[in-house]
């Protein structure tokens, strides 16, 4: 996924906050191949507030490294499942009328995403040199450490800067700038859980600013399980061959 559609994904339908939640739980999971985790499952509850009216998604997820392929089974929209792969391919099964839908881009693969850059022990920037950004300023605040990201030239016409704030070497905040200066997106980080040599957030609150509007989503996981203790048949659900091809 490119930063630019990570930063700005703004969607609040029911039908396509599966998508949406899914190129997150993409985000989240895809470093495990590199934390040597085999496989994983856990729990994700999503709610998503903009103009009085709260979206609410819940879903349980699957994931397996050596073969990149995540299920996540929806209870909220229910009866509907989405199977994605390290390929960008997606599918999203509707079990209630056996109806199926596709979708592919690098954007969905599980090997894409930001938040592997957590799993990978690269939380000092999140990945932002990864993008060509560069460190500005560095400022030591009531126990934070402050610092400022400056964009490549490919991304001048989005962002001024990006602002980073860590606690004890964990990042807390980010804090996201447009081309004229305005703050556009702030994320927190939180709940923080421990998993072998790397730290996870248990709960992402952001808040995206869209002109004088704005949408809050907040994204709890719970319930993580890994290795040995990640057992179900969720992870070898196949999409069935009968299943009709979605309008």
């Amino acid at each position: 996924m490119t930063l630019l559609k990570y930063f700005f994904f703004r969607e609040n339908q029911p039908r396509r906050m599966v998508y949406v939640l899914g190129l997150l739980l993409l985000v989240f999971l895809a470093g495990f191949k590199s934390a040597s985790v085999e496989r994983i499952m856990l729990h994700m509850e999503s709610q998503s507030l903009h103009r009085g009216k709260v979206v609410r998604v819940e879903a349980e997820v699957f994931f397996q490294a050596h073969s990149g392929k995540m299920v996540t089974r929806y209870i909220e929209p229910a009866h509907q499942v989405m199977v994605t792969n390290s390929k960008g391919e997606v599918a999203v099964y509707n079990e209630k009328d056996n109806t199926v839908s596709y979708r592919q881009g690098a954007e969905y693969s599980t090997e894409a995403g930001m938040m592997h850059f957590f799993l990978q022990g690269k939380t000092r920037d999140l990945g932002l040199s990864d993008f060509g950004f560069q460190q500005m300023s560095t400022d030591f605040r009531d126990g934070l450490v402050i610092t400022e990201w400056f964009p490549p030239a490919s991304l001048y016409n989005m962002y001024n800067r990006i602002e980073l704030v860590h606690e004890d070497f964990i990042p807390i905040y980010a804090g996201y700038y447009d081309a004229q200066r305005n703050l556009a997106k702030k994320v927190y980080y939180s709940d923080f859980q421990y998993f072998g040599d790397v730290y996870l957030p248990g709960l992402i609150t952001e808040f995206n600013y869209v002109g004088s509007d704005s949408i809050i989503n907040r994204i709890r996981f719970s319930d993580i399980k890994t290795g040995y203790q990640a057992v179900s048949p969720w992870f070898n659900f196949e999409i069935p061959a009968d299943a009709k091809l979605s309008q």
